[in-house]
C-alpha cells in the first residue's frame, strides 16, 4: 500500500527541525521520499493548507480509564483513588477492552498514533491497539499482592503477557509498577529481573505527591529516586510518569542512569499535586523527558496538543520567564523526545526517509490559526492548534482516519457500548 501526502507544510522533527513544502510518499510502511516524490499512488491525500508532522506520542496513559471520565472531579488524588477502585473493583475484561477502545479512538482523532499504557489485563488493551491500528507500548502493572484486585500474581500475570506478545508489530509489551506506596523492594527487584530476562522495557509512577514521597521517607529513610537507585531498580530501560517531587540530587541520579521521566502537567495540576515538576533541571541535566497525560480520571482529556501547551505556559509562569519551555521544546516532548523514552527513536518520532510512516496531518486552515506560515508553524501547533484540528492519522502506512472519519472502527458503535458499560459500572 502506497500513500501520497501532497501539498502540506511538513514538519520534519529531524536533527535539523526542518519545515518544508513538499509532498510525502509512503511505500510499504515506511517514509519512502519527503520531495522528489511520485506523483501516483494507491492512495492521495491533499494535504494543502496542513501540517504533516510526526504522529504524537502519548507518554503516559491508563486508556481503559476513560469509561470514569469524570466520576472524581474538583477532589484530591486519595479521594479521586477511593472512589475509582470502587468502580475499578468491578471492572471486566470486557469493559477493559471497551475502555481501551475507546481512548484509542479519541487520541485517533487528536493525532496520536503511540501510547504508553500502565494497567492490569492489558492483554485486552493489546486488543483495542490491534483493532483500532494505533501503536501501544503496554506495560502490565505490578504491586504487592496484598494491595491488587488481580488474579494470581501481578509479576508472573505481568511476565506471561510480554511472553504473549512479543514480536507484535504494532505492541512493545513490558513491566510496570505501580509504585513504592503499594509495591515493597521485593516487587521492585522481581519486576525488573523479569524485564531484563525477557529485554522488556520498565514503566512506573514516581513521585507524583509530597505524602507519596514524605511516607517513603518515614517508612526507608530515602527518598524514592534514592532508594530505588540503592536496590539497583534503576537504569536506562526505564521510563517513569510524574516525578513532581524531585530534588536536584535526585535529578541527577535518573540522568547518571539514563531513566527518562514522562511530564503530566495537566493531571498533576487538576489533582493539585503541588508544586512542578523541575522539567527544565531535568533536561539541563540531560534527562529525557516526554509528555503524558495520564488517565482520564485525572485529567479529562487525551489531547495532546493541550498538553503541549499547559506544559510551555507552566513552567514559564512559575519561572517567570517568558524564554523557558519554548514551543520547538514541547513540541519534540511528543514526537522525537518521547519515542526516544520508549527506546524507538530511531524507528518513529521524526518525519526521515526509511523511518516507519507514523504522521498526523493537522488542518491550518482554521480562525484560530489564521495566518500561518513556514516560520510560526511550530508557535502555532503548540500554543494555537487543537486535537478537534487533525484530519488524518496514518500509522505503520496504514491510515486510521482521513477527511475527519475514522476507518478502521466503528466510532459510533463504540460511543454507544461504553456509554452503556459506564452506566452499568456506575449504578452496580
Amino acid at each position: 500500500m502506497s500513500l501520497l501526502l501532497k501539498g502540506g507544510l511538513v514538519v520534519t522533527q529531524d536533527p535539523d527541525r526542518r519545515v518544508v513544502r513538499e509532498d510525502l510518499f509512503v511505500d510499504g510502511g515506511r517514509i519512502a521520499a519527503i520531495g522528489n516524490a511520485p506523483e501516483h499512488a494507491d492512495e492521495v491525500l491533499d494535504c494543502r493548507g496542513c501540517a504533516v508532522l510526526p504522529g504524537l506520542v502519548n507518554l503516559h496513559q491508563h486508556a481503559a480509564n476513560t469509561l470514569l471520565r469524570g466520576i472524581a472531579d474538583d477532589v484530591p488524588l486519595e479521594e479521586m483513588l477511593t472512589k475509582s477502585f470502587a468502580v475499578d473493583a468491578r471492572f471486566t475484561r470486557r469493559d477493559v477492552q471497551i475502555g481501551a477502545l475507546l481512548g484509542c479512538l479519541e487520541m485517533i482523532r487528536s493525532g496520536t498514533t503511540s501510547f504508553q499504557d500502565l494497567f492490569y489485563w492489558e492483554d485486552e488493551v493489546a486488543r483495542a491497539v490491534r483493532e483500532t491500528g494505533m501503536r501501544g507500548f503496554l506495560a502490565w502493572v505490578t504491586l504487592d499482592e496484598a494491595f491488587t484486585t488481580q488474579h494470581g500474581n501481578p509479576v508472573k500475570n505481568a511476565e506471561a503477557f510480554v511472553a504473549k506478545h512479543r514480536g507484535d508489530p504494532l505492541i512493545t509489551p513490558s513491566v510496570g509498577v505501580q509504585g513504592v506506596y503499594v509495591a515493597s523492594e521485593e516487587t521492585f527487584l522481581r519486576a525488573k529481573e523479569a524485564a531484563v530476562r525477557l529485554d522488556a522495557r520498565l514503566h512506573a509512577h514516581l513521585s507524583e505527591t509530597r505524602k507519596e514521597v514524605y511516607d517513603h521517607v518515614a517508612k526507608t529513610g530515602q527518598r524514592p529516586v534514592e532508594w530505588l537507585d540503592r536496590i539497583g531498580f534503576l537504569d536506562a530501560r526505564l521510563n517513569v510518569a510524574h516525578g513532581v517531587w524531585l530534588t536536584l540530587n535526585e535529578v541527577r541520579i535518573l540522568a547518571r542512569r539514563g531513566v527518562s521521566v514522562a511530564h503530566c502537567p495537566v493531571s498533576n495540576m487538576k489533582l493539585a499535586s503541588g508544586g512542578v515538576a523541575p522539567v527544565p533541571e531535568m533536561l539541563r541535566e540531560g534527562v529525557c523527558v516526554g509528555l503524558g497525560t495520564d488517565s482520564a480520571l485525572s485529567n479529562n482529556s487525551a489531547d495532546l496538543f493541550s498538553e503541549m501547551k499547559t506544559a510551555c505556559l507552566l513552567h514559564k509562569a512559575t519561572r517567570w520567564d517568558a524564554r523557558e519551555m519554548p514551543a520547538q521544546q514541547a513540541l519534540d516532548m511528543v514526537t522525537i523526545e518521547a519515542a526516544r523514552a520508549l527506546g524507538v527513536g530511531e524507528r518513529i518520532g521524526s518525519l526521515e526517509v526509511g523511518k516507519r510512516a507514523d504522521i498526523a496531518v493537522v488542518s491550518l486552515h482554521r480562525p484560530h490559526t489564521t495566518p500561518f506560515y513556514p516560520a510560526n508553524v511550530i508557535s502555532h501547533l503548540v500554543y494555537s492548534s487543537r486535537g478537534s484540528d487533525v484530519q488524518t492519522t496514518i500509522v505503520d502506512g496504514q491510515v486510521l482516519m482521513a477527511g475527519g472519519v475514522v476507518r478502521t472502527v466503528d466510532e459510533d458503535a463504540i460511543l454507544e457500548r461504553a456509554q452503556e458499560t459506564a452506566r452499568e459500572l456506575l449504578e452496580a
